[in-house]
């Protein structure tokens, strides 16, 4: 019923913009992926070799000379649809310079950009510090470091929430060289409010973020984000506040909305002939419990180089450092209540290559293979991944 929802829903939008000047684009692809069957969170399907695919529609109607309606329309091999984006734009309000984005949209947080498309990613993924779950657990909001079954089932909470949508008001444009964006968001970077069950605003607080961004010279751009706001999600069913039971007590006396997650980001884009880079640090923390502070130090690079016309090749290095905390009340595998001190998630680190081939401007085949390490493990679990896939666009 939800699919069948979604996919109404998105025609009747489609369908009422039909008098406006309407574009309509898109990106298709289908692939073959393979990863190792270790017990980790990379191992795509557990292991199991699949066939997958995945559908992007991008629409932009020109309502006046100024009012444009955006929206993407996402969908995977599961059927379920996804709407990333949705927002009204209203572009040099007042002959400002300044533009407004309002309704679903896209975060001014780093420099993923069109990479989130299969397209332009010359990779499967999205950088590691975009899909990695940590094991602080989205469902009770404790860390479980002795437990990796909440990370591999995907329950934990993210760094990035992937490709960076949520419904709120953005304001953004340039000045000479610089470019800005300022947003607030029902959610938060790592818990974005996008797929929430009622769509609305699920914490109590909302999200702010900020980014500027400088090109001294063409190719090369430098940029700085902010972001700070509530990321526990004001449910029952997730965490009970009022400290009614022992293994909540600890949240006795805070609201959701007293534990903050704090991320500040740095990245470089540079192009110059055939070679592209790209490059993205983030420091977060989010607040915890009993003065606690979970930090998370991540990285990502990217080089690119096109050896000829229809012939590219990509590198991609990753990383996630965490912090050491003391305090954590944890319960491990034996069910035995213990207080735990140590790094709170294991250190991980990502190297990809890729290779693509051009058969003309609409038609893509890439393969890869990705390499995952995860330390401080008596083994690293064996989740290495291959992938082919073929992109057409339209």
């Amino acid at each position: 019923m939800k699919r069948a929802n979604g996919i109404i829903v998105f025609l009747f939008v489609w369908v009422s913009v039909l008098h406006a000047q309407l574009q309509v684009t898109g990106q298709a692809s289908a692939g073959f992926v393979k990863a190792n069957d270790g017990e980790s969170q990379y191992a795509f399907n557990e292991g199991n070799g699949t066939f997958v695919w995945r559908l992007d529609l991008f629409s932009d109607a020109i309502v006046t000379d100024n009012i444009t309606f955006l929206s993407n329309f996402r969908m995977l091999q599961d059927q379920v649809p996804h709407i990333d984006l949705l927002a009204i734009r209203a572009s040099d309000i007042g002959e400002t310079g300044i533009s407004l984005q309002a309704g679903q949209i896209d975060i001014p947080f780093g420099n993923l950009g069109e990479q989130r498309f299969p397209k332009q990613n010359p990779f499967f993924d999205l950088p590691l510090m975009n899909e990695h779950i940590t094991s602080l657990c989205a469902s009770d909001y404790k860390v479980w470091t002795l437990n990796p079954e909440y990370q591999i089932a995907r329950d934990g909470v993210s760094l990035l929430d992937q490709g960076l949508y949520d419904l709120g008001v953005k304001a953004y444009g340039s000045i000479g060289i610089f470019d800005y964006g300022i947003a607030i968001i029902n959610g938060m970077i790592s818990t974005t409010g996008t797929y929430s069950p009622n769509g609305l605003d699920s914490h109590n607080g909302i999200g702010k973020v900020v980014r500027l961004a400088v090109t001294p010279a063409a190719g090369l751009t430098f940029g700085v984000s902010y972001a700070e706001g509530p990321y526990m999600k004001d449910e029952s069913e997730a965490i009970d506040f009022s400290g009614g039971t022992p293994d909540t007590s600890a949240f006795y006396g805070k609201s959701p909305d007293s534990y903050l997650q704090h991320i500040a980001g740095g990245d470089i884009s540079f192009s110059l002939g055939h070679f592209s880079f790209d490059g993205e640090a983030v420091d977060n923390s989010w607040d915890y419990l009993n003065s606690i502070t979970l930090k998370a130090l991540s990285y990502s690079a990217t080089v690119q180089y096109a050896f000829t016309p229809r012939i590219s090749g990509a590198l991609r290095a990753g990383g996630i450092s965490f912090n050491s905390v003391s305090g954590l009340k944890e319960v491990n595998q034996f069910f035995q209540h213990i207080t735990y001190s140590g790094k709170w998630d294991h250190d991980v680190f990502r190297l990809e290559g890729a290779a693509s081939y051009k058969f003309d401007p609409a038609v893509l085949l890439k393969a890869g293979y990705q390499i995952n390490q995860t330390y401080d493990l008596p083994k690293d679990p064996v989740d290495n991944m291959l992938f082919v896939q073929t992109v057409v666009s339209f």
